[in-house]
């Protein structure tokens, strides 16, 4: 079968600007390439696309729209766990059901089989060492041994004792910081008074996942203060966002000490937040939900599907009803207006 008139004008060069845009901003995503194919589908092996993490598709990789649905769901868990997978989707699935591969039922009416391998790709994530103490620069020294991309600012230091690949910066204005490592970075700030502040600020404005200070309980409080000025920010927000004292408790006394809890901690965050440990408790995720299609009850830890809309989550006892709904929400939820659990 020749490919569908229909199929978008997207090259190779678009994913690959999409990619790079993505990790530039740090954004996880996932490669799904189309690795064998039978007629009649209108991808072809090699047709690939690019899945952000919201689930959204950019690239060709046929245009069936339960292939899609399913590609959509599975690449998003592949960017939650970080776990490449091959699906295999066929009107029968036990005919792609082997070791290695997940078989999902081709529920439109083409007849067509596709297999995708699905790449969850994970940018190393910006860790942000602000200050040049003897604390900070153990911690860039002993962060340079994992997969993060380590920056030092540090505007009296020498960048010549640095580790490899090390970055180091001069500039201490929140902005401009906040500027040159991109969203979500993780933010340690160990400048030891001399410039935490613009540390803290430069984290609350990168949106970091996690700021550590080290300081003493009342320098942190005016280290707050300061950063909430710099910000114009309440200084209850600010103190929100930061952790103080940073690191592990682990009776840690010398500099090389106290950067190994800090980075642990950094560490036992990133993994966290990788890992989607910190969703939502199990109030949501344990009550039954209705199916606003067919109306059957669903545990959401055991539905078929889910689907976002308007800011709620509906459950779904098969990918069939979920994609009914993806194409009209208004259509049953004008029928059961009833929110779901």
């Amino acid at each position: 079968m020749t490919r569908d008139e229909t199929r978008p004008e997207e090259s190779s060069d678009d994913g690959a600007a999409l990619e790079r845009a993505l990790a530039e901003r740090g954004e996880a995503y996932a490669r799904v390439t189309v690795v064998r194919r039978e007629p009649p589908v209108s991808a072809n092996v090699g047709d690939r696309a690019v899945v952000t993490r919201s689930g959204e598709i950019h690239g060709w990789i046929g245009g069936m729209s339960c292939a899609q649905s399913v590609v959509s769901e599975e690449a998003t868990t592949a960017i939650d766990d970080g776990e490449p997978r091959l699906l295999g989707i066929a009107p029968d699935p036990d005919t792609v059901d082997r070791p290695g591969v997940s078989a999902f039922p081709m529920q439109c009416h083409s007849e067509g089989v596709l297999e995708l391998f699905v790449e969850p790709v994970t940018p190393a994530p910006e860790l942000l060492v602000v200050g040049g103490s003897p604390i900070a620069r153990s911690l860039a020294r002993l962060a340079a041994e994992l997969p993060v991309d380590v920056t030092l600012v540090d505007p009296d230091g020498d960048a010549d004792d640095l580790p490899p690949g090390t970055a180091a910066t001069t500039v201490t204005d929140p902005d401009e910081i906040a500027a040159a490592v991109g969203t979500a970075p993780l933010v340690v700030v160990a400048s030891m008074g001399g410039y935490d502040a613009r540390g803290v600020a430069a984290g609350v404005r990168a949106d970091a996942g996690y700021i550590g200070l080290v300081a003493s309980d009342a320098r942190c409080a005016e280290v707050i203060e300061r950063a909430a000025d710099l910000l114009d920010r309440d200084p209850d927000a600010v103190r929100a966002a930061v952790t103080n004292p940073a690191g592990v408790d682990i009776a840690a006394h010398t500099p090389p000490e106290i950067a190994a809890s800090i980075l642990a901690e950094v560490v036992d965050v990133r993994a966290r937040a990788v890992g989607g440990t910190e969703a939502a408790g199990t109030d949501e995720t344990d009550a039954d939900a209705i199916d606003p299609v067919c109306g059957m009850t669903v545990t959401p830890g055991e539905a078929a599907a889910s689907v976002d809309h308007d800011g709620e989550t509906y459950h779904f006892c098969c990918r069939g009803c979920a994609d009914s709904f993806r194409a009209d929400p208004a259509a049953y939820l004008e029928e059961d207006s009833t929110a779901p659990a």
